[in-house]
């Protein structure tokens, strides 16, 4: 698979086989995280802990239910919703907080394992609901149990498995999004 052929085919996965991801297959993909383009550092804290995935899960699931935001209140009310679905693998991106561009860092680290992870036929999807729960001050020892840095926040997400055969949280199917301007 090319990148452009990665880039068509990946997709956000919301259902996952119980399977774990292959130790060299990891490491593969957060190396690709580490070659992402940045203006500054960001820290990769891969969660395998299935314990501590399911206290951030249900952390999350908290704090998107009193959100008091319509579509994760929406979400979350769909029976059997998790927010993290079930995945493996999940990988938090954090950065300074108060470093300019520790966002863009973080999504596009992100962005490299999610690519990454489409070329090793890997199912995998981006999140930021973990960051309502993560960089909540009520869950400061639930960061740092999870490896986030003193003076970090939480920017996002990446879950990784093997996708199951019914996905049925998806959105729906992916479209091209942007408006294109030329200026010449």
């Amino acid at each position: 698979m090319n990148v452009s052929e990665a880039i068509l085919t990946r997709k956000s996965v919301r259902a996952y086989l119980d399977k774990p991801v292959p130790a060299e297959d990891l490491e593969k993909i957060i190396e690709a995280g580490q070659w992402a383009p940045n203006a500054g550092e960001f820290q990769i804290s891969v969660i395998r802990n299935r314990k501590l995935q399911k206290r951030i899960n249900d952390a999350t699931h908290d704090k998107m239910v009193n959100s008091g935001i319509e579509f994760l209140r929406q979400r979350v009310s769909l029976p059997g919703y998790q927010p993290l679905y079930g995945a493996p693998m999940l990988i938090l991106l954090s950065a300074p907080a108060e470093a300019p561009y520790s966002a863009v860092n973080a999504s596009l680290a992100a962005e490299n394992m999610l690519l990454q992870a489409t070329e090793m036929g890997l199912g995998s999807c981006y999140l930021v609901s973990p960051t309502l729960a993560l960089n909540d001050a009520d869950n400061g020892s639930l960061a740092q149990e999870a490896g986030i840095p003193d003076g970090c926040k939480l920017q996002c997400a990446v879950i990784l498995g093997y996708a199951a055969a019914e996905n049925k949280y998806s959105v729906g199917e992916r479209a091209k999004r942007g408006t294109v301007h030329y200026v010449d």
